[in-house]
């Protein structure tokens, strides 16, 4: 049987789900500051979550039904996911700093500084605090300003090597005993320098930095 052609009457229809195919496969410009803090947001919890669940389940195996049970293991995977998130978000406003700075030029960028700081706070502020962190965030958000302003003078970094920041908090903070991990710190790395990559690739290709830079220092 030869393949029937596509009624004129449903034609209509196909052409709707085909231009909705194109808009999810089409993601909206980040071109706002509040696109950008939800971009920024929503990919540092997606890394630090899937680069820790990923090694804990490959690590343990058959076993990981069980130990995804167990209250201690998630009480310290709750740590972890939490400790890597910021300073995966951390990674990413540095990572972002770069693709700004060339449209806000040697004049606006302390301008521009400030307003990726207090951006980086603002999401910080929204999270939770966490039960290991009673005292909040104030300390890490100290600590990235310090790093942030050191970063922010260099040339830009590339994300592979941005990321062994992060990385390297994640792999410390893994909820599996350091004896058991101890030869796999260059698979952690790896998979966190991985989704950095392709995270800072999805940054470029929305990033409308001209309009972002604007509202940022406007």
């Amino acid at each position: 049987m030869g393949i029937r052609p596509v009624p004129m009457s449903a034609r209509p229809t196909l052409s709707r789900l085909w231009r909705r195919l194109r808009a999810s496969m089409q993601p909206q410009p980040i071109a706002t500051r509040e696109a950008l803090q939800v971009f920024l947001e929503e990919r540092a919890l997606l890394i630090a979550q899937k680069c820790a669940i990923d090694y804990c389940r490959g690590k343990t195996g058959l076993a990981s039904y069980a130990l995804f049970s167990e209250k201690p293991f998630l009480d310290a995977l709750y740590v972890c996911r939490w400790e890597s998130f910021e300073a995966v978000l951390g990674d990413l406003v540095i990572l972002t700093e770069g693709w700004l700075r060339p449209h806000a030029g040697p004049q606006m960028h302390p301008r521009l500084c400030a307003a990726l700081l207090g951006l980086h706070s603002d999401i910080l502020a929204r999270a939770p605090v966490p039960a290991h962190r009673p005292q909040g965030w104030g300390d890490s958000i100290a600590s990235f300003a310090a790093r942030f302003g050191t970063a922010s003078t260099k040339a830009p970094q590339k994300a592979v090597q941005v990321a062994d920041h992060s990385a390297r908090r994640l792999f410390d903070t893994l909820p599996i005993h350091a004896s058991m991990r101890r030869l796999d710190e260059e698979v952690v790395y790896g998979a966190v320098r991985f989704r950095m990559v392709a995270v800072n690739q999805e940054l470029q290709r929305r990033l409308a930095a001209s309009e972002v830079v604007r509202q940022l220092i406007g």
